[in-house]
């Protein structure tokens, strides 16, 4: 690969996670390859693994923007640079300060791994704090000196 294909592909996930700020579920559909796959391996209860297609990936961002997430993602200290062993695959870091719909704050930080292809997102892979997200989203927790899990030498 040239440095120019590493350019463009850094380009084209700025131009993204620019999208998903604002919710512009057009833009990341034109940017997205008819087989991306979008992948959160540590995910609350409900949510799925994986989504594959164009079609599947726009229908599940669209419930989030129209039943989760309240205005923009908010998304902001943006670090992205590509894997020297490929280009094709830009690891970005991020936080997002949002609204829900419910009201609450989240914020959150992530890790997410971009595979490109032909200029577009083929795979996007999203590694978060879901316990983080699970609690935005109504959900509880024991606490740890509460659970019944626990040798009773780590209980409180």
């Amino acid at each position: 690969m040239t440095e120019d294909q590493r350019r463009k592909n850094l380009d084209l996930v700025r131009a993204y996670t620019d999208a998903l700020n604002k919710w512009d579920i057009e833009t990341m559909g034109e940017l997205s390859t008819e087989d991306v796959v979008f992948e959160l391996p540590f995910r609350p209860p409900t949510f799925g693994r994986e989504t594959v297609g164009r079609d599947a990936y726009m229908e599940v961002l669209g419930q989030a923007r129209d039943h989760m997430i309240d205005g923009s993602e908010n998304l902001h200290d943006l670090e992205i640079d590509t894997l020297a062993s490929d280009p094709d695959v830009v690891i970005a870091t991020y936080k997002s300060d949002m609204l829900l719909r419910s009201g609450t704050r989240y914020k959150n930080e992530y890790i997410s791994r971009f595979v490109c292809r032909d200029g577009k997102i083929a795979r996007f892979v999203e590694y978060y704090d879901s316990i983080i997200l699970f609690c935005a989203l109504g959900g509880t927790l024991v606490e740890a000196g509460e659970s019944e899990l626990l040798p009773e030498g780590l209980k409180s």
